[in-house]
């Protein structure tokens, strides 16, 4: 077999185990979801899965990651439209990235958030394509310039963890709505970075 088709044969094994997974976890509870169902629901071997992933959270990581391009991509698209800046960052963490979470679940949140604790950083496409955005902001005079994009991102995104961990700590039945919680907090997050 060429090299070029043995890569190929590795990146659909990759991708049918991040789609087992991903099918898998929407569909049950983690803690009832093992590697060798994820590896046979893709049609492949666990040895195959542990050549890829080192186990279950490693997979979900990489499932998040997806989401970051992602997400990364929708906060591109918002920057090359001009103005209102401060209300796209608002809007993002109120209705995308809530809508993420609410799409992943309450139970996977709290897996990610407890268990696998990695979240993005500034390599991820998410936290460069908010920092874009906010620059947008910046260079349009919604925010001052006397704090770097990065450094309000940052603050951004301590916000959202913040309530994401708020969130996650309540019961299922008593969750607060986290779209209208972002939308507010984050709006007051960004006046504390508006020119006066």
């Amino acid at each position: 077999m060429s090299r070029d088709r043995q890569q190929e044969k590795a990146r659909r094994s990759r991708e049918r185990l991040l789609e087992a997974a991903g099918k898998l976890l929407s569909e049950k509870n983690i803690a009832d979801v093992g590697v060798r169902e994820i590896a046979s629901e893709a049609g492949c071997t666990t040895g195959t899965f542990y050549h890829y992933f080192t186990g279950k959270d490693d997979i979900i990581h990489h499932l998040y990651e997806g989401h970051d391009v992602e997400m990364g991509d929708i906060l591109r698209q918002m920057a090359q439209t001009p103005g209102m800046y401060c209300r796209k960052i608002q809007t993002f963490f109120a209705q995308n990235l809530s809508g993420a979470v609410l799409m992943d679940g309450w139970e996977f949140t709290c897996h990610r958030v407890f268990q696998v604790r990695r979240h993005s950083g500034d390599e991820n496409q998410l936290y460069m394509g908010m920092q874009e955005l906010i620059q947008k902001a910046i260079e349009a005079g919604e925010l001052q310039n006397k704090v770097p994009a990065k450094e309000i991102n940052e603050y951004l995104f301590v916000v959202f963890r913040g309530i994401l961990y708020e969130w996650c700590i309540c019961s299922p039945e008593n969750l607060f709505p986290l779209s209208e919680r972002l939308e507010k907090m984050i709006g007051y997050a960004l006046r504390s970075f508006q020119n006066e």
